[in-house]
């Protein structure tokens, strides 16, 4: 019978403390590996006003989620 593995993956997009000194820090990099994120994804630190990319583009698809991490961010730090 083969064993189980535990799930040892985080949970996506989770707001760690190193996610939170990355954005105070400013670090596009730190933060985008702190959070998950896929390279084409749009980074929290840049999103605010209207969503600059096209719909159906990777920054267009992921432009509310950044909105929202960049809110969930703003209001830890």
């Amino acid at each position: 019978m083969p064993a189980r593995r535990a799930n040892t993956r985080r949970a996506e997009n989770a707001i760690t403390p190193e996610a939170v000194a990355a954005y105070r820090a400013g670090d596009h990099l730190a933060l985008h590996r702190a959070l998950g994120l896929k390279p084409w994804q749009v980074s929290p630190l840049g999103a605010f006003g209207a969503c600059p990319w096209h719909p159906g583009t990777g920054g267009g698809n992921s432009w509310p989620k950044a909105v929202e991490l960049r809110s969930q961010l703003e209001d830890i730090g």
